[in-house]
């Protein structure tokens, strides 16, 4: 008997190797950040062991300013990572680590350093910012609530299904679950009300669509973000809802149909002081072109960002040039009415990543698309 038990440990450890083995820089999930899931990427609790270590090692004491950053970098880190933003939340939790790593250096290093971006807060990205090369598939899901309840009446299990079956079709998306509601009842009341409802759609997605935990997360905002007048009964109705934002690396020709929000990083790499589109990268913005033409209810917004080399209004002034080039291609290539298009450059106003590298600045020069469709109901 004894024998068959540490054979049976033996396999079963054999196995939990394999599986990780095919998943390249997860390690088992800690639980630490509160991030769901069985595996995380190990580089998130690198940075969590590097500053405990700093701890241990009583540099919180010896640099309680420098270890302070390094912490609330790796914090920082976690709650990117747990917005679904996964390769952000990674590389700014290298970040932390090299912080964390680097405390208490000798006086004369002290010295011969300048300060770096790298120490400056990076603020969380919001939910629809997407990660280049890739897209946010944003979906409003139209389900009612009892009062003081949070969960699914039947007749919204289809809502559901707009994202079940998305997902399902699609395995390497994740997506984050966002609840709402209307200002009656407490701040404290509503937020947790929201959270619950957000879960409701999370477990259900899990039992009744098989999608893995790891890849949903849930969040509620309560009141706090109405998109309508709370003094009446229709806009109260309107606020108390359920968003899902999808992240994936798809082709749009692949939609069978729009969603109501589209958010589309385009790779786009422009001469520097230059607002000329590069021919090779028509195909980039051809995907917003064709998208476009092929669902003629849709409108966008394009938006222009830099790096931060330069001076705040001549970034600004080049982000916005950028931007309504890229309007003015769509309207003269694909025929798109310029009144479905607006341009806006936000210069280095919205940074996705540190400008203290080269990579880092590549991502922060960028085209967005948000698409907005209008929906038949």
């Amino acid at each position: 008997m004894n024998v068959l038990i540490k054979t049976s440990g033996f396999i079963v450890a054999l196995f939990s190797m394999h599986l990780l083995s095919g998943c390249a820089h997860y390690e088992v999930n800690t639980g630490r950040g509160n991030i769901p899931g069985i595996y995380i990427r190990s580089e998130m609790q690198e940075a969590d062991r590097a500053v405990e270590a700093a701890r241990q090692a009583g540099k919180d004491k010896a640099c309680p300013a420098a270890f302070k950053a390094a912490e609330d970098a790796k914090n920082n880190a976690y709650d990117v990572f747990r917005a679904c933003h996964t390769e952000e939340g990674v590389a700014l939790a290298k970040v932390a680590t090299a912080k964390a790593n680097a405390l208490c250096p000798p006086p004369a290093a002290v010295k011969e350093e300048s300060p770096s971006e790298a120490e400056a807060p990076l603020a969380p990205l919001p939910p629809t910012e997407p990660m280049p090369e890739r897209m946010k598939y944003c979906v409003s899901l139209h389900i009612e609530f009892d009062i003081n309840k949070a969960d699914i009446r039947p007749e919204y299990h289809d809502e559901v299904a707009k994202v079940g079956d998305f997902m399902k079709k699609n395995p390497t998306t994740t997506a984050l679950i966002e609840g709402y509601t209307d200002e009656v009842g407490s701040d404290e009341y509503n937020m947790r009300l929201s959270q619950q409802r957000a879960e409701s759609v999370v477990k259900y997605l899990e039992e009744h669509f098989g999608i893995d935990s790891a890849r949903l997360a849930a969040v509620g905002y309560g009141k706090t973000r109405p998109i309508a007048d709370n003094s009446t009964d229709a806009g109260r109705q309107k606020n108390r809802r359920i968003n899902a934002i999808i992240d994936c690396a798809l082709d749009v020709k692949g939609l069978a149909q729009p969603p109501e929000r589209l958010c589309l990083s385009l790779n786009v790499e422009y001469a520097t002081d230059s607002a000329e589109i590069n021919p090779r990268y028509y195909d980039e913005v051809n995907t917003v072109g064709e998208y476009m033409r092929k669902y003629p209810t849709t409108t966008a917004a394009i938006e222009g960002h830099t790096d931060n080399v330069g001076g705040y209004e001549h970034n600004m002034k080049l982000s916005q040039r950028r931007a309504e080039n890229v309007v003015n291609y769509l309207v003269e290539k694909f025929g798109i009415e310029r009144s479905r298009l607006s341009a806006k450059g936000y210069g280095s106003s919205r940074r996705i990543a540190y400008n203290n590298t080269p990579e880092g600045r590549q991502k922060n020069r960028r085209i967005n698309a948000i698409i907005d469709c209008v929906l038949a109901k």
